[in-house]
């Protein structure tokens, strides 16, 4: 008796994990209700016009690549680490055989349009466009996307390599003003977990700042995310 209550509870038991088990019919059955025509990554995924689009940005500093002093190039690695809400990316996993997240192309869905504007290469939006990492979309609505990027920067270093230099990373919107898309930093700094020193230089600190600035062109504000990078060379006693 024991023995076929026993089996009973196993058999209970693995029905329900296969139940809950996404299977890749959900997932196209999924992609096909979300990417609906309704679905346009061209504009940005709010219903009500009136609110802005919040784009929680942070920036990991994983490394100082090079540093040219006579051209004025900063160039180093860095991870931007993007979140928002996308009020048409929204489900019920129970209704899609338990899906709760999906791993996307970028060029799929909507993404800010951020741009480096003091990027000297040219191509810093095809880079960052690369459908190589995908993103995260939740049930919720909440996407992620943190995407590693080469940066190349135009910089004003003093000349002197014994002083203190620094080079900034300003990012922000080409086209959206501050009442259609505003950038948020959780932190006052860049996230340096991962950073690996460099054998010249030394790093002193990475402070972020946001702005909200009046262009010629247009009546509206736009807001930039901009982080200084503070470095300075090595002592020589340090290569001893």
């Amino acid at each position: 008796m024991t023995s076929h209550y026993l089996l009973l509870f196993l058999l209970s038991y693995l029905c329900s994990l296969s139940s809950s088990t996404p299977f890749p019919a959900h997932q196209q059955n999924l992609l096909t209700t979300l990417f609906a025509p309704d679905y346009n990554p061209l504009f940005i995924p709010v219903k009500n016009a009136s609110v802005s689009q919040e784009v929680f940005l942070e920036a990991t500093l994983q490394k100082i690549i090079d540093v040219d002093m006579d051209k004025g190039i900063f160039t180093t690695l860095v991870w931007l680490d993007m979140h928002w809400e996308d009020d048409y990316l929204k489900w019920d996993p129970e209704e899609y055989g338990g899906v709760d997240r999906l791993h996307l192309p970028p060029s799929s869905v909507w993404t800010p349009d951020i741009f480096l504007f003091n990027d000297i290469t040219g191509h810093f939006e095809d880079d960052l466009k690369r459908d190589n990492p995908f993103l995260v979309v939740d049930s919720d609505g909440h996407v992620r996307w943190i995407p590693p990027l080469v940066l190349k920067t135009m910089c004003d270093f003093t000349g002197n390599n014994q002083e203190t230099q620094q080079c900034e990373l300003k990012f922000g919107s080409w086209v959206y003003n501050a009442n259609q898309l505003d950038l948020i930093s959780k932190i006052s700094s860049m996230d340096l977990e991962g950073y690996t020193s460099h054998p010249v230089w030394d790093l002193e600190s990475a402070s972020v700042e946001r702005h909200e600035t009046k262009y010629e062109c247009c009546p509206e504000s736009f807001v930039d995310m901009s982080y200084a990078i503070r470095f300075q060379a090595k002592s020589v006693w340090s290569f001893i």
